[in-house]
C-alpha cells in the first residue's frame, strides 16, 4: 500500500513538472485574489469565449485525428497473418503516444506553473495573443459587463526569456522592431518583479528606454500619457515581455476596474448634475429677490 502511494505521488510530481513557465512561451498573464482555481476557470472561459468569436475556424484545426492504417502494409489476409503481433502492438502504442503529445502541443490554452502565488500564466499557440486580449479589454470597456469575479489583471505576453540583462535585451530587441522602428511613438516602461533579487529595476528600465530611442530617434518617453507601454514582468528566473497600447486608459488592464468605471462615472455625473441644478436654483432665487 505504501509503495502504491509513493508511486502515485511521484507520478503527479513528474507530470506537473512538464507545465512550468519556460523561455519561448507566448500567452496571457493574469493576477487573482487568492482564488487561483476559480481564476483559472474564469480565464479559460473568457479566453475560449472571445477566441471562438475572433477565430471561428480555429476550433476545427485543434481536433487531433488518428492516422488511418497504411493499406500497403496490411492489404490482404496473408500479410495480416504474417505480421508479427508484437510489432503491430508496439506501432499502435507509438501512434497513440505521438497523437497524445500532438494534442497537448496543439492545445489552444494551457495553464502553466509560475511559482508565484496569485500569478497565473496561460500558454497559447495563437500567433498574436495581444489581438485576443485587446478584443476582450475593448469589449469589457464598452459594455461594462462583469464577466469575472476572481481575475484582476489580464495582460498579453508576446515573449518570455531568462531573467538576465543580455537575454532580456536580445528578446526585447526583436519585439521592439514591430512597434518602435518605423513610426515614432511615446512610451513608458512598466516594471514588476517577484521572487527575484538579482535583476536591477533601474538598469533594465534604462537599457530598454535607450533601445527604444535607438530604434527611432523620434520616440519619446512619456510617463503620464504614453502611446505604448512596455510591460516587464519578472517571476523568479523568467522575464515576461509585451507592448500594449492604451494601458492607462484601460485601467492598467484591470478587468474589475474597467467594469466599475461606469458606475463611478454615473455617480459623479449624478452628483455634478445635482450640484449644477442647486446652483442654478439659488441664482434664480437671487434674481427673483432682486
Amino acid at each position: 500500500m505504501g509503495d502504491t502511494r509513493k508511486k502515485k505521488k511521484f507520478y503527479f510530481r513528474k507530470r506537473r513538472n512538464k507545465y512550468f513557465l519556460e523561455p519561448g512561451f507566448k500567452g496571457f498573464f493574469c493576477t487573482c485574489n487568492f482564488r487561483e482555481k476559480d481564476c483559472v476557470k474564469e480565464v479559460y472561459n473568457l479566453l475560449n469565449e472571445y477566441a471562438g468569436k475572433l477565430y471561428p475556424d480555429l476550433g476545427n484545426e485543434q481536433t487531433a485525428v488518428l492516422p488511418a492504417p497504411d493499406e500497403g502494409t496490411l492489404s490482404g489476409s496473408e500479410t495480416e497473418e504474417e505480421a508479427d503481433i508484437g510489432d503491430m502492438l508496439r506501432r499502435e502504442v507509438d501512434n497513440i503516444k505521438k497523437e497524445t503529445q500532438k494534442a497537448l502541443k496543439d492545445k489552444r490554452f494551457q495553464v502553466v506553473e509560475t511559482g508565484a502565488s496569485n500569478c497565473i500564466f496561460v500558454k497559447t499557440n495563437l500567433p498574436c495573443p495581444e489581438q485576443l486580449t485587446t478584443a476582450i479589454i475593448k469589449d469589457l470597456f464598452t459594455t461594462r459587463i462583469q464577466k469575472t469575479r476572481h481575475v484582476l489583471r489580464l495582460l498579453p505576453i508576446m515573449a518570455t526569456c531568462k531573467a538576465n540583462l543580455p537575454d532580456i535585451m536580445e528578446c526585447a530587441g526583436k519585439l521592439f522592431d514591430k512597434f518602435f522602428l518605423k513610426e515614432p511613438s511615446t512610451f513608458a516602461v512598466i516594471f514588476n518583479k517577484r521572487f527575484n533579487s538579482s535583476v536591477s529595476r533601474d538598469l533594465i528600465i534604462k537599457e530598454l528606454a535607450e533601445m527604444v530611442v535607438m530604434k527611432n530617434g523620434d520616440n519619446k518617453a512619456d510617463l503620464k500619457n504614453p502611446g505604448l507601454c512596455i510591460i516587464v514582468e519578472i517571476i523568479k528566473g523568467i522575464c515576461l515581455l509585451s507592448v500594449v497600447d492604451n494601458y492607462f486608459t484601460y485601467k492598467k488592464y484591470n478587468i474589475n476596474e474597467l467594469c466599475k468605471e461606469e458606475s463611478s462615472n454615473d455617480c459623479e455625473g449624478t452628483q455634478a448634475k445635482k450640484f449644477k441644478s442647486d446652483v442654478t436654483l439659488q441664482a434664480e432665487n437671487q434674481n427673483e429677490a432682486q
